[in-house]
């Protein structure tokens, strides 16, 4: 039966600020949700129920991550460089450390016990066993400058692990002016590098770690092959010169990607017909997007989260996908089959939930 995206809530009476951050749990149980007011909010995906909220005093919340498989493990980075790690069980336990002592923690990535923290130029690896024990693994530096951009910051705008032609484990780091560094953790040196003729304000990589997809700052997505570095094709969406983000959903067949104009959309990633959009108000600024597949329980899962402007605060909506019967108009939209994590293009056009 044909899925389209309904909105079912919006989170909007906890933070004071721009929401800067969404990550859902290992089975989409739990939405963690930060914000620049220095709160991290924990909410129940089922009920829509807050359950928890960790306040940081003045440190703002810039980067989430859950530690997978864990429903109850997740970490957070802040404005003042510390990372805290969370535990919820009965009560919650909060722990942290120092990981950059002069910038802010802005990205965050996981690959079993190994953490990768980015903060400003700074990237750092690190193995995270148990509660409060961390351990400096490495340091990655960025990759050389060329005539463009010697004389651009270094700024790193997206950490992401994927296995690739070059390694098992291959870290990718997107910088604003630098382009993308592969970096092979395995035998602890640079794999390959990616140029891109714009700058890189998101990036994320698909599934099998062939393609990748680029918020390029200006005029919006960017999708190249990653084995030749090739350009395949854009998705037009403006960025107004904002890092808008950008994501592979549904095991890489669609692209999901925030918004300057209050409409975040869903494209195909091979054809990049539009799929659906997802309103918020005309003048939001989605800066904040997270999406989940649960196949257990047959769930497709989308957060996004806007900037506090013109005396609003920053809230978050919550969309999941609905069965759809009435078929007689023509818009795309999302289907089931027998996998989830198959996602394809329905041939038949529906009408869309705003």
């Amino acid at each position: 039966m044909p899925l389209q995206y309904k909105l079912y809530h919006r989170l909007e009476e906890e933070h004071q600020d721009t929401i800067t951050s969404l990550a859902f749990s290992s089975h989409g149980t739990f939405l963690a949700v930060g914000s620049l007011d220095g709160k991290l909010s924990l909410w129940s995906t089922l009920s829509s129920r807050k359950l928890h909220v960790v306040v940081t005093g003045s440190n703002a919340v810039l980067s989430i991550i859950w530690m997978t498989p864990s429903e109850n493990h997740l970490l957070c980075g802040l404005a003042n460089g510390v990372v805290i790690s969370i535990h919820i069980d009965d009560c919650v336990t909060v722990t942290g450390f120092t990981a950059h002592y002069s910038s802010p923690v802005e990205y965050l990535a996981v690959m079993d016990c190994i953490v990768v923290t980015g903060a400003r130029s700074e990237v750092f690896l690190w193995n995270h066993e148990g509660t409060a024990k961390w351990t400096q693994l490495a340091q990655i530096l960025p990759p050389p400058s060329i005539s463009v951009n010697h004389e651009s910051e270094v700024i790193v705008t997206s950490l992401a692990w994927a296995r690739t032609k070059y390694s098992e484990r291959t870290l990718l780091v997107a910088y604003l002016h630098h382009g993308i560094l592969l970096w092979d953790a395995i035998k602890v040196k640079m794999a390959h590098f990616v140029y891109v003729k714009t700058l890189v304000g998101s990036m994320s990589v698909s599934r099998d770690g062939n393609v990748l997809v680029v918020s390029n700052v200006t005029t919006g997505f960017d999708i190249y092959h990653l084995n030749d570095s090739s350009l395949d094709g854009s998705v037009l969406q403006p960025s107004n010169g904002m890092l808008v983000p950008v994501a592979f959903i549904h095991g890489g067949q669609a692209i999901l990607g925030g918004s300057t104009c209050g409409k975040v959309q869903i494209w195909d990633s091979t054809d990049r017909s539009l799929l659906g959009t997802l309103m918020h108000d005309t003048k939001d600024v989605v800066l904040s997007i997270a999406a989940h597949v649960e196949s257990r329980e047959d769930r497709f899962l989308i957060a996004t989260g806007t900037c506090a402007l013109e005396g609003r605060r920053g809230y978050v909506q919550l969309w999941h996908a609905v069965d759809v019967e009435d078929v007689g108009e023509c818009r795309l939209c999302l289907v089931r089959f027998h996998s989830l994590l198959e996602f394809k293009r329905l041939q038949t056009v529906i009408p869309m939930v705003s």
